[in-house]
């Protein structure tokens, strides 16, 4: 995660009528600020809740809540045409733009909103197989292996292939002003979001994003991923002193990070965020922690998330 909270000032609206402090669980960097807890996934406790996802009305009180007014999201044109790769970016190659369509199309409409209603499929040993694991902060890549979607192994290389787009998206949302002091990986565009809203009249989104929520939690979500370590797991404690893990994703601060971030570009995808998170079975934690690279192959581990 590329931090963003040292150089945009200010922060999200304040909460009125704020439930009361609220034990996530979780520690104080995965929880995240205090204010918007009350409002981060609860654990699943039945099998109906895991991977179930939100409702429209429930992502727009949300979106109120965590200061981003629905008026001023992108539109459905807009959003299309941002992950088609059109419109008017300045000072990017056609193949620049292709691959920021390509990372944000895969994180909005797989990785960051992988729910009941919204699964996609993979190739596993020769058969198609839906996945639907979101509430776990798991994802499923191309080449059928099982990770957190914030894992890569190396995020200097220039070889990104093993990273997440969810992962490699942070690059797009980099201010352009501070891209000449960065490496991202080859080919993926620094800074290319804020460019490319300011050239398609979409300079008010871009505002409300960095007005909201967003801001506030990102510190908190960038040191999440640096506790999550190579695998990207991260613990929670519950009520009764047991423990769990999850990826990074589905904890309050990244989860609300990402709530905001998918809810800017397509307030419909947002509604199919995960509305619990779910406890990685013991043995598929075990082997992401022993994995050299924080990966396993889903093959292996399919049983664990059969319906």
């Amino acid at each position: 995660m590329v931090s963003l909270a040292l150089i945009y000032a200010g922060g999200a609206t304040s909460v009125s009528a704020a439930p009361a402090r609220v034990d996530t669980g979780f520690t104080p960097t995965n929880a995240g600020v205090l204010k918007y807890q009350p409002f981060a996934p609860t654990e699943a406790k039945r099998p109906g809740q895991v991977n179930a996802p939100l409702t429209q009305k429930q992502a727009d009180r949300l979106a109120r809540i965590f200061g981003f007014d629905k008026s001023r999201t992108l539109s459905r044109k807009q959003y299309a045409t941002l992950v088609s790769a059109k419109g008017k970016p300045t000072g990017y190659t056609q193949a620049e733009a292709n691959m920021a369509a390509k990372l944000a199309r895969q994180s909005v409409r797989w990785y960051m909103t992988n729910t009941t209603g919204n699964t996609y499929t993979r190739i596993i040993d020769g058969e198609k197989v839906t996945v639907n694991i979101g509430s776990y902060g798991l994802i499923v890549s191309e080449d059928g292996m099982l990770k957190v979607p914030a894992n890569c192994p190396d995020p200097t290389s220039s070889d990104f292939s093993q990273c997440s787009p969810v992962r490699l998206v942070n690059w797009l949302l980099v201010p352009k002003a501070l891209c000449a002091g960065m490496e991202p990986p080859a080919g993926v565009p620094c800074g290319y979001m804020g460019d490319w809203m300011r050239s398609n009249n979409a300079r008010d989104t871009l505002k409300e994003l960095y007005s909201s929520a967003f801001v506030d939690e990102e510190p908190y979500a960038s040191e999440s991923q640096e506790e999550g370590g190579l695998p990207q797991l991260v613990y929670v404690t519950r009520a009764d002193g047991s423990t769990a893990a999850v990826g990074v994703p589905v904890a309050p601060a990244m989860w609300i990070l990402n709530f905001v971030l998918v809810y800017m570009l397509s307030p419909e995808a947002a509604r199919f965020m995960p509305a619990y998170w779910a406890a990685i079975p013991e043995d598929v934690v075990s082997a992401l922690e022993e994995s050299e690279n924080g990966q396993v192959p889903y093959s292996d581990y399919l049983q664990y998330f059969a319906d």
